[in-house]
């Protein structure tokens, strides 16, 4: 029996939480897991990409800003602060925003950016606010994926047309041109050509919005490659509003066409611009002198760099038909028509990669570009540029995590501005601002990893599979890619190539090609582990449109992964040499002896094949299980795939659980302590699993719609660091809640979760003030969580009033139509004067002793509240609304408490008493190593708390003198009401008020030199209040001369009391008694005689 007994229970510890809970009740958990608020920390000052900008055309200070995959941004003071205005919506991928120009308040978004890059995201419409951008209603088109262009006509504002480019990586969907005559109630397609074809730019004639001018595109993308044009792409007229369309073919490319951009100018509504994408001779920059009808190229140059269909854009001068300027990596200009082209910028006062241009109509030197590094203004036509670095808005691919103390730092590879190092916190109470981060390495920035030993040893990855190595004490680098041995065939590279540092070994490196390399010296020698992993197909042989195309196609690989690549690498922490990888063309590769040989993974159970494996993830409990996250978007699958394999591949199951449709799945961790709860970075926010994966979770507090491409756990801190594609780091400080959720916590009628360890340091002001105001309001700094312990505690119900159980059973009876009785003039007394419930988190310090009470919300859900390692305010309480406070006014607080061993507990108060919920939780305040040698600890927070309590009492008494001389002067008043009094109360009251003042001239010092600007000798209160000031920012020990200080004020302060105790319990008390004898009126402090003699 015993026997049996024993091995149930081994049988029941290791059971998985999935099959003892298979579908635990979503809504506690959806609730809570809200509460939890992650922390942006941006940064801002690199920005990111901008695909469009709209200036309110009376309004020239109210911008609209498109962020490639960030949302929609509205400034009201041209660019001084910003607003994210689309944050709730269900896409941030934008094409277009386009103000109406009959109504400023309109705002139409096109959501999916028109460019066509290997990371871009997509979108589901066209939508419309009708308030400034308050509010929005999605109006259609959901399937297109992508839109380049909306007209609203500017006669009718209900007539709508929009550019609709259609899926990237699909054929079908909404493609075209659509119209609409009723504000977007209803669309009608206008110019469909086929499966494959979309429209990519649309213009008004500017003397006749009757006549349209359409750009018809064809392209698609897939993993293996980009095919950039085709014979369907050409331009097309329309000349009745956009409702019947022919295409023009007089002038221009016979051959296949790719991009094309479009422009026309009210300087001369007769010239219409066009830049087109072709092959060889006919590609180039054309212009139509006769509204399009028929077309000669003026020169060869299109948008280079990432490709055309990067850039390929053009604005025309609203005042000079000759002025055309055109999106490139530099901006570049035209001054007669398309004849000749230079560059128009220095390259060294703005960022590269040019998507957007406005043109300020009244100066056509003033002029407004969005880049890959945000907005950028200039009023001198672009001699001179200024950044906007408020914007965070920046696009990560993959992040890193040091074990830095106190606060690790971030490592990010960053879309086109290179790798970006910076802090997960400061120590400084403004926060984490711009210039706390750097740029490592240039260029476009992918895999990233620290030296787990070291965390100034970096490794850097760049596009095509460079690798640097740099040591940031020096900030010199040194480039270590693998490269093949003579007779060996070319490395393949992925644009964002996988690293990894060995769990077992730091100095140990993998990196990947179509094979796997390594290397045991930290990147400066190589051995490859293995043959070409891959598939090894040829990305020319693939099939585009249905059919593989000519190598003389338009295709455009220049600026993408080579194909048939590695793209995720992972090594057992529990068995080294267990190797797993995975390719961009499906697979999943499995060595279990270091790479000596290879078992290809049983395939991905309902995976299309040719899928890109986006993640493998070795598990940190067992050797033999795996984690695999893979996707099909890029042939128009967008499934969320998410795997687990318990026999290192050769079979799998999908862990996909309820995760929504059409959230595809970047990134897997899983946590280091309950082997359970995963999390996911996905295409649409941040979810966990408390239970294998059967259930997902979203974790969206304070974060907008976003795309996550990587994220990572930081097992020290327990912190969940998120790397978004288009708004920048999310960090969720202190996960570990999850756990006691995963746990079945939230059953019980509530607890304090376990405390992590907080760090004991005293915060650094920066500036002149908090806040750094001389900075302006356009300085952008992200937040700190808030300093010290932080506090999770959950409840379940939320404690009532009496009034609001009476309440709550009376809904029940006026629901059930029955008569609800009344309570009785006594309940509803008590209900009147009951203060309502109240919870409190009790800290105890390792002796028991309590040292401050904390209050949290006292609703039902999940709450966070902090304690500042302080000890309670000693100043006296002042519940009216503080008015106006100068910056430098900071809030008063308590004194340090010291480092040591702490506990907290949960308590809520209510009418029913008092309640413990929970245990109690224990956790460690530790000190920063950054003190001066010899300080200690334990005195200087003795110190501190001894002049608290003093300045407590003396506040006190400073208190009490205030009240006794508003006392007195009532008293004053009522005596002249007084006629049975003796006149000569007159003369005591004077002498009580002379006793007063030189009582509060030693505690407060001497006004009359004080209101002269005279010196004064320091008062009891001058010689607390400059310790405080001076001793309660710092964890040194006190000085001599704050000692003495501290000594005297205690001195004088104790002769001080007496003196005033006897006053009040004296004089003025037989004054107060002699008042009351003679018949005086009441005044304040007076009890009156309530017995009649």
């Amino acid at each position: 029996m015993r026997t049996r007994l024993l091995l149930a229970l081994a049988v029941a510890a290791t059971t998985p939480a999935r099959l003892i809970a298979q579908s635990p009740d979503s809504t506690p958990i959806a609730k809570a897991a809200s509460a939890l608020t992650l922390r942006s920390i941006g940064p801002a000052y690199a920005s990111g990409r901008i695909s469009d900008i709209a200036v309110h055309p009376r309004d020239r200070s109210t911008w609209y800003v498109a962020a490639g995959s960030g949302g929609v941004w509205k400034t009201r003071n041209a660019g001084v602060t910003w607003t994210p205005v689309f944050d709730d919506q269900p896409s941030f991928s934008i094409g277009e925003v386009t103000i109406d120009p009959t109504n400023p308040e309109v705002v139409w978004v096109g959501t999916g950016e028109n460019v066509s890059g290997r990371h871009v995201g997509w979108g589901d419409g066209v939508y419309r606010s009708r308030d400034g951008g308050r509010t929005w209603q999605r109006m259609g088109l959901a399937a297109s994926q992508h839109i380049g262009r909306i007209l609203v006509d500017p006669r009718d504002g209900k007539v709508v047309l929009v550019a609709a480019e259609g899926p990237l990586w699909s054929a079908g969907g909404d493609r075209g041109v659509y119209r609409s005559i009723d504000g977007g109630a209803t669309w009608t397609p206008v110019l469909q050509i086929d499966e494959n074809t979309g429209v990519t730019d649309l213009e008004f004639d500017p003397s006749n919005p009757d006549v349209v001018y359409a750009a018809a595109y064809q392209r698609r993308r897939h993993v293996w490659g980009f095919l950039a044009g085709g014979p369907k792409s050409g331009i097309w007229k329309s000349t009745d509003g956009g409702v019947t369309w022919r295409q023009i073919k007089t002038g221009l490319p016979k051959g296949d066409i790719g991009k094309i951009g479009l422009a026309v100018t009210p300087a001369d509504p007769n010239l219409v611009y066009a830049t087109i994408e072709a092959n060889g001779e006919e590609r180039g920059f054309y212009r139509s002198s006769d509204k399009g009808e028929s077309w000669e190229r003026r020169n060869e140059y299109i948008s280079g760099g990432t490709g055309p269909h990067y850039y390929q854009e053009i604005e025309a001068s609203p005042t000079d038909p000759r002025l055309v300027y055109q999106m490139d990596v530099f901006l570049h200009v035209t001054r007669d028509g398309g004849a000749g082209f230079s560059i128009l910028e220095t390259g060294r006062d703005k960022h590269s990669d040019n998507h957007a241009l406005w043109i300020d109509p009244a100066n056509g030197r003033h002029m407004l570009v969005g880049t890959d590094s945000g907005l950028y203004e200039s009023f001198d036509e672009g001699a001179t540029w200024r950044h906007f670095p408020n914007l965070p808005v920046p696009q990560f691919y993959k992040v890193a995590l040091n074990n830095r103390e106190p606060f690790y730092d971030i490592l990010v590879g960053a879309q086109d501005l290179g790798t970006l190092h910076g802090p997960s916190r400061t120590m400084n109470r403004d926060g984490i601002r711009n210039q706390d981060w750097y740029v490592p390495l240039g260029a476009d920035g992918y895999g990233v990893a620290f030296d787990p030993r070291d965390p100034d040893i970096l490794y850097l990855m760049w596009q095509e599979g460079n690798l640097d190595r740099k040591d940031r004490r020096s900030e010199e680098g040194i480039s270590i890619r693998p490269e093949p041995a003579a007779g060996d065939p070319p490395e393949r590279w992925n644009w964002d190539s996988p690293i990894l540092v060995s769990p077992h070994n730091p100095d140990r490196i993998y990196y990947g090609s179509q094979r796997l390399w390594r290397s045991d010296d930290r990147g400066s020698s190589w051995t490859p582990i293995s043959g070409d992993l891959t598939l090894g197909r040829n990305r020319y042989e693939q099939r585009f449109m249905g059919r593989v195309w000519s190598a003389d196609a338009l295709h455009d690989n220049a600026a993408m992964s080579k194909y048939a690549t590695l793209t995720a690498i992972s090594e057992s922490p529990v068995a080294a040499d267990v190797l797993v990888v995975g390719t961009d063309d499906g697979l999943v590769q499995v060595s279990a002896n270091g790479g000596q040989s290879w078992t290809r993974a049983t395939a991905l159970p309902g995976l299309p094949p040719l899928s890109f494996i986006n993640h493998v993830e070795a598990s940190l409990y067992d050797a033999r299980t795996i984690y695999a996250v893979a996707d099909a978007h890029k042939t128009g699958d967008f499934t969320p795939y998410a795997y687990e394999s318990t026999d290192l591949g050769r079979s799998w199951r999908s862990i996909a659980g309820d995760l929504p449709k059409g959230t595809i799945v970047w990134a897997i961790q899983q946590d280091h302590v309950r082997p359970e709860l995963l999390f996911l970075g996905t295409e649409f926010g941040i979810y966990f699993s408390p239970n294998r994966g059967t259930n997902w979770f979203k974790l969206n507090g304070a974060v907008p719609t976003i795309s996550f491409r990587d994220l990572k756990l930081q097992r020290r801190d327990n912190d969940l660091v998120g790397a978004s594609f288009g708004r920048g780091i999310y960090i969720l400080d202190d996960y570990s809640p999850l756990r006691e959720i995963a746990a079945g916590a939230l059953a019980q009628e509530g607890a304090l979760f376990p405390v992590r360890d907080a760090w004991w340091y005293v915060p650094s002001q920066l500036s002149q003030a908090p806040g750094r105001p001389e900075k302006g309001s356009d300085d952008y700094t992200a937040d700190n969580p808030p300093f010290g312990a932080l506090l999770t505690y959950y409840l379940r119900q939320a404690p009532t009033t009496a009034r609001e159980a009476r309440q709550a059973t009376e809904k029940v009876l006026r629901e059930q139509g029955v008569d609800v009785p009344f309570p009785g003039f006594d309940r509803l007394r008590e209900e009147a004067l009951e203060s309502g419930p109240k919870v409190l988190l009790i800290v105890s310090d390792g002796t028991g002793r309590k040292v401050r009470w904390i209050e949290g919300p006292a609703s039902a859900g999940l709450h966070r509240v902090n304690w500042d390692l302080r000890g309670p305010d000693p100043n006296p309480v002042d519940l009216s609304p503080p008015g106006f406070q100068p910056p430098w006014d900071a809030p008063s607080h308590g004194p340090l408490t010291a480092p040591g061993r702490y506990s907290a507990e949960l308590v809520v108060v209510s009418a029913s008493g008092v309640r413990r919920l929970g245990t109690a939780q224990s956790f460690d305040v530790k000190p920063v190593p950054n003190a001066l040698a010899g300080t200690d600890f334990v005195a200087v927070a003795a110190f501190q708390q001894q002049t608290a309590e003093l300045k407590r009492r003396v506040a006190g008494a400073g208190a009490e003198i205030s009240r006794v001389g508003e006392q007195l002067r009532h008293m004053r008043a009522a005596l002249v009401q007084t006629p049975r009094a003796d006149p000569g109360l007159f003369t005591r009251m004077d002498s009580v008020t002379r006793s007063l003042a030189a009582l509060e001239t030693r505690l407060k010092g001497d006004r009359a030199r004080q209101r002269l600007d005279e010196s004064t000798t320091p008062s009891i209160s001058d010689r607390v209040d400059q310790v405080i000031s001076g001793h309660w920012e710092t964890r040194q020990m006190p000085t001599a001369t704050q000692r003495r200080d501290i000594e005297i004020a205690t001195g004088a302060f104790e002769e001080l009391a007496r003196e005033l105790t006897a006053l009040i319990d004296g004089d003025l008390a037989r004054l107060e008694a002699d008042l009351e004898a003679a018949g005086a009126p009441w005044t304040p402090g007076r009890r009156p005689q309530w017995r009649q003699e």
